[in-house]
């Protein structure tokens, strides 16, 4: 379930639905950890293809710790006789196959999978015969320029976005935060078997002004690691990746009430001054006082015209 419900949640999820009606391929693009993976798998399951595989083939890796091998298996001869091995192609048969960071896929493997693309078929290393293949491919891709890479080739690209769906940056969506925040707490909670803690109140206003650079991810990794370290039955707010924003009442606990009347009386008359340029009759109009009154009370408080 792609969770949120703010403008941009409600339209992603409204191209989900669109999208998982058809066989077609897509292009999903991003910020890394804006949640393309989890849109992608979403699709998946309101696809015809929802009970064939969903296989990941991350493009940065292809041609390092990822083979040719490993992507379309091989046959060889071996004590035992022939031996075979399945491919991630194979294994993605009728199912879908999940093209992370395409932006990064190898110029060599671009022209054999426009091939295999397009012909539905591909020859494993060691063996003559073409396997038939058929598959829906989702590609992901952190750069939202990709047409206009030189190193990336534009029929396989046209293959490949018949449908783009642009997930924004979790700050551009914001509304979703608090959705997400629950969504995941109950999901790490049920992980690791602990109950539902109690959410300090200063949180929330604290997580909403964080920018989140690492989006959903960045929030999904804080909230686990708030499950795991907190006491049991409660969030423990030193855990988060930021500083809580602690209520602005919170420093006058402890102090005696004319103390703490005094200093939330001077914050106001500063604040009310310092929005009107030091204009005491616009400022004592919004306090709802007499400008004598203020007068008196910039005294008491040390206030001067010339702060403002």
């Amino acid at each position: 379930m792609f969770v949120g419900q703010s403008p941009h949640s409600m339209k992603i999820k409204k191209l989900i639905r669109e999208v998982a009606k058809t066989n077609d391929n897509s292009l999903l693009t991003g910020e890394v950890g804006s949640g393309k993976q989890h849109a992608a798998r979403e699709i998946h399951n309101r696809s015809k293809q929802k009970n064939r595989p969903f296989v990941v083939l991350n493009c940065t890796a292809v041609g390092d710790t990822i083979t040719e091998t490993d992507i379309l298996g091989h046959v060889s001869e071996g004590n035992l006789g022939v031996e075979r091995k399945i491919g991630i192609l194979e294994q993605a048969h009728k199912g879908i196959l999940y093209l992370e960071n395409v932006q990064d896929l190898p110029p060599g493997f671009q022209q054999k999978l426009f091939n295999i693309i397009t012909e539905g078929r591909f020859q494993k290393p060691g063996e003559k015969k073409f396997i038939q293949v058929t598959l829906r491919i989702f590609s992901a891709t952190t750069d939202l320029e990709l047409s206009k890479r030189e190193s990336f080739r534009k029929d396989l690209l046209s293959l490949l976005n018949p449908f783009v769906i642009p997930i924004p940056k979790l700050s551009e969506r914001k509304q979703d935060i608090p959705l997400l925040f629950t969504h995941f707490l109950e999901q790490y909670c049920q992980e690791y078997d602990k109950e539902l803690p109690a959410v300090p109140a200063e949180l929330f206003e604290s997580m909403m002004e964080y920018h989140w650079r690492g989006n959903v991810q960045e929030l999904k990794n804080a909230i686990r690691n708030l499950v795991l370290m907190s006491p049991e039955g409660s969030l423990s707010v030193e855990f988060l990746p930021f500083e809580v924003k602690h209520h602005p009442y919170e420093n006058l606990v402890g102090k005696e009430l004319p103390d703490a009347i005094s200093e939330v009386e001077g914050y106001l008359i500063k604040r009310a001054l310092s929005r009107f340029a030091g204009n005491q009759t616009k400022a004592a109009h919004a306090l709802n006082v007499s400008e004598a009154a203020l007068r008196y009370k910039m005294k008491k408080y040390g206030l001067t015209r010339k702060a403002f």
